[in-house]
């Protein structure tokens, strides 16, 4: 007699799922330091964002770049959203500032009145200007 069966066995079914549970674990691993890379454009974007409301909005006279201004709220809010944290330092004399934010790879990123963008090691401190 010939057995005419349609379908899978409950074994080729649990073959089939095996295989798509390790695929899918190997590719979601893969994928852990590009999030981490996307947080990380994200809170650059951020502080770029900043150093640009500061210079449009205050030029010159950076008395009111303070993360709680309402443009710049908005800002930190993403920021923060990203694992980042966003610090901003004015000048005594209220001419010069420096934002900074600690990035999710590790690291911060500062930038400042004087046109100053880059990566730091450590934190950037309390100076109004990126080390």
């Amino acid at each position: 007699m010939r057995n005419n069966r349609k379908g899978f066995t409950l074994i080729e079914m649990l073959v089939v799922i095996a295989v798509i549970g390790i695929l899918s674990a190997a590719v979601l691993t893969a994928l852990g330091p590009s999030r981490a890379k996307a947080k990380d454009t994200r809170i650059i974007s951020g502080l770029n964002q900043v150093r640009a409301l500061a210079e449009t909005l205050y030029d010159g006279d950076y008395d009111a770049v303070v993360v709680t201004q309402t443009d710049i709220a908005k800002v930190a809010t993403d920021i923060t959203n990203n694992q980042g944290t966003l610090t901003i330092n004015v000048a005594t004399d209220k001419l010069s500032y420096a934002a900074y934010s600690n990035l999710v790879s590790g690291g911060f990123y500062c930038v400042d009145s004087a046109g100053t963008a880059k990566t730091e090691a450590a934190t950037p401190g309390i100076g109004a200007v990126c080390p």
